[in-house]
């Protein structure tokens, strides 16, 4: 009995022993582990676009009481959470640093290098936008973001396709011709794409007009709504081009016309009995939905009075407007470029048509400045 009772006392102290070893093994484990401090940090990528995709920062550090992340030009520019989505505003060599304070009061940095580069915008320029058949225009690039390659296609053109920075390519179509452009920056594989479609206007020389108004004068057009009207050129014209005409119609006038009758020869055209033609323009107003293109047609007309006059060229004194198809009539302008085109058909009776040049009409209900650009003659192949 006196063996029994000195029994569970002894097994009560062992019992308290080994709680006391596994306590004191697991508090020295947590200490530990609240000793373990170690800088971790990573960033997704050390090239970014300004503006562009977000760049992802995150901390894995061990032991940290506090953070602090600094991204210059960046949005956010700065942050204390374990992970931070950064876009990049402003381009140039950047560095973010990531400075975290331990529990033990200790701080330790880190610096992550980040080239920002522009945003690539892919375009170009002609060196004309009228040429004939058979004549070359050199394209400039004109590309922001310091691209390393360019991918070019020409419509009609030779070469069709091309590599160089500012090729020169020569076109033997009759036909306004569609240019495209892709480039690419090595540094960061960015890729730009831009197509202009319409903006080399190739024809015969009987068929080129002073209609795309790039050298900043009013040449060959004269206005008319029973007496002239002010017409000018202003920068901002159609399809990519510098230049565009302009006149303010004011909504007093029963209508305002544009045509190149009793102007220099050089300017009218000639065309043949029995071919068909396509004129076309681009115009726009200042105010959608207020200005109309009425009358858009092709004309052979040189009154006989007009051989008084110091342009010269052969009197027809008929009026000739020859039946169109293509776009309906009248066009609605809005504020935007729109592309007006129709086909004239000349009929085959043999009579003289040297004088022939386009005919705008346009009307508005309200005062409002209207646009005209690119007006083009040439022949349907």
């Amino acid at each position: 009995m006196k063996k029994l009772l000195l029994y569970y006392p002894l097994r009560s102290l062992l019992y308290a022993l080994l709680g006391l070893l596994v306590f004191t093994s697991c508090e020295s484990d947590s200490v530990n582990n609240q000793r373990t401090k170690e800088l971790l940090a990573t960033v997704s990528t050390d090239k970014t676009v300004a503006n562009g995709a977000e760049v992802k920062f995150i901390d894995l550090s061990l032991g940290v009481l506090n953070r602090t992340w600094t991204f210059p030009g960046g949005d956010p520019a700065t942050s204390d959470r374990p992970e931070a989505d950064v876009v990049f505003q402003e381009e140039g060599d950047i560095t973010a640093t990531l400075e975290v304070e331990y529990f033990d009061g200790t701080k330790e940095t880190k610096e992550f290098p980040i080239k920002v580069y522009p945003e690539l915008i892919a375009d170009f320029t002609p060196s004309a936008t009228r040429i004939k058949v058979g004549e070359s225009v050199t394209f400039t690039d004109a590309t922001i973001g310091n691209a390393t390659s360019w991918n070019w296609v020409f419509e009609g053109g030779t070469p069709a396709t091309s590599t160089e920075q500012n090729p020169t390519v020569t076109f033997n179509v009759n036909k306004p011709v569609t240019i495209s452009l892709s480039v690419t920056r090595s540094g960061d594989g960015s890729v730009s794409s831009v197509e202009k479609t319409d903006l080399v206007q190739v024809g015969p020389p009987e068929l080129m007009l002073n209609g795309n108004f790039e050298d900043g004068l009013i040449v060959g057009w004269q206005t008319w709504n029973g007496a002239g009207f002010p017409y000018a050129v202003e920068d901002g014209g159609a399809n990519g081009t510098a230049k565009t005409s302009y006149f303010n119609y004011d909504s007093t006038w029963a209508f305002a016309q544009l045509i190149s009758r009793d102007k220099d020869p050089s300017i009218t055209v000639a065309v043949e009995n029995g071919r068909d033609y396509t004129i076309s323009a681009y115009v726009k107003a200042a105010t959608a939905g207020v200005a109309n293109l009425n009358t858009f047609r092709l004309v052979n007309h040189l009154p006989a009075w007009s051989s008084s006059l110091p342009v010269g060229g052969t009197p027809e004194g008929y009026s000739e407007y020859y039946p169109i198809s293509g776009t309906s009539l009248p066009v609605v302008l809005t504020t935007n470029w729109q592309l007006v085109s129709v086909v004239v058909r000349i009929p085959d009776d043999g009579n003289s048509r040297t004088n022939c040049f386009p005919d705008l009409v346009f009307g508005s209900s309200s005062n409002v400045k209207i646009s005209v650009d690119e007006i083009s003659i040439k022949v349907v192949e």
